[in-house]
């Protein structure tokens, strides 16, 4: 979902990418976007900035997968 290796903020499009691959093995309504205890080794504003990814992603996933409603 996100690297926790290094401080670069991913793109939500980036995340959402990573999240689809999940698909081939649980449907995406049992998928979830969540971060763990690694973030807090990352600077505050990567923290926040991967946090932000990843209610992007969720967001473009959950409109696909909607219709966009």
């Amino acid at each position: 979902m996100i690297d926790l290796s290094t401080p670069e903020v991913e793109t939500p499009e980036t995340v959402a990418e990573r999240v689809r691959r999940a698909f081939r093995y649980l449907p995406p309504e049992q998928v979830v976007i969540a971060p763990d205890c690694g973030m807090k080794y990352l600077p505050r504003e990567a923290a926040e900035g991967k946090m932000r990814a990843m209610a992007g992603a969720a967001a473009l996933l959950r409109a696909e997968f909607t219709g966009g409603r």
